[in-house]
């Protein structure tokens, strides 16, 4: 055997034993979050529909949903971590292992706004949808977010202090009146300790103050 045979080989292995090793550790990482989420879903709706995209994307549809929603989705977003140069690209631009809970209101928010933590990788195409709207840059005083809204946005530290909680770290508020939207989103720690139940708890308030 060649050594640039041996080297392709080896490099072959390498790569195929990655791939192998991260698509099981974000399977098992997934199903923890399943776990963890449990005790919240009810809050949501009744029935709720799973699927993976994929080895990094788990999502949880429920098309009858309580009130105040008509419906929510709830998305695990996990690090590419069967794709070496992905998962180090990504590491780089900041990318966590990341709960969204989106969801359709049953009426039109009161104010459209956007409340972005602008080091997270998942705001950075919002924060540019929302200067082509040219929507306003509202002061924040020493809130680590950057906060647009299409009119003045008052009680934002209420907004966010209604979502925050200790381990889950927040990343967007953001409410559009198109398709009466509302989405939330944090990173998620290794093993939440938090109960779901207190966060899907804390979605209800915040739409209700929306």
């Amino acid at each position: 055997m060649s050594p640039q045979l041996a080297v392709f080989i080896v490099v072959v292995l390498a790569i195929v034993g990655w791939f192998a090793l991260g698509t099981h550790l974000n399977i098992r990482k997934g199903h923890r979050y399943l776990e963890w989420l449990q005790a919240g879903l009810p809050l949501a709706g009744e029935k709720t529909t799973l699927h993976w995209l994929g080895s990094s994307v788990v999502q949880l549809k429920i098309d009858k949903a309580r009130e105040p929603f008509r419906r929510v989705e709830v998305l695990v977003v996990l690090e590419p971590r069967d794709v070496p140069p992905l998962w180090l690209l990504s590491r780089l631009r900041g990318r966590r292992d990341l709960l969204i809970v989106r969801t359709e209101l049953r009426f039109v928010p009161r104010s459209q706004f956007e409340i972005l933590d602008r080091q997270a990788w998942s705001t950075q195409a919002v924060e540019r949808d929302v200067l082509q709207l040219q929507w306003q840059l509202t002061p924040s005083g020493d809130l680590p977010f950057q906060v647009y809204a299409l009119t003045p946005l008052a009680g934002t530290a209420d907004l966010i202090a209604e979502v925050t909680h200790p381990e889950l770290q927040l990343v967007r508020i953001g409410a559009r009146r198109t398709a009466n939207a509302l989405e939330v989103q944090w990173r998620l720690p290794s093993r939440p300790l938090t109960s779901s139940r207190t966060v899907f708890e804390s979605v209800h308030r915040l739409a209700r103050r929306v």
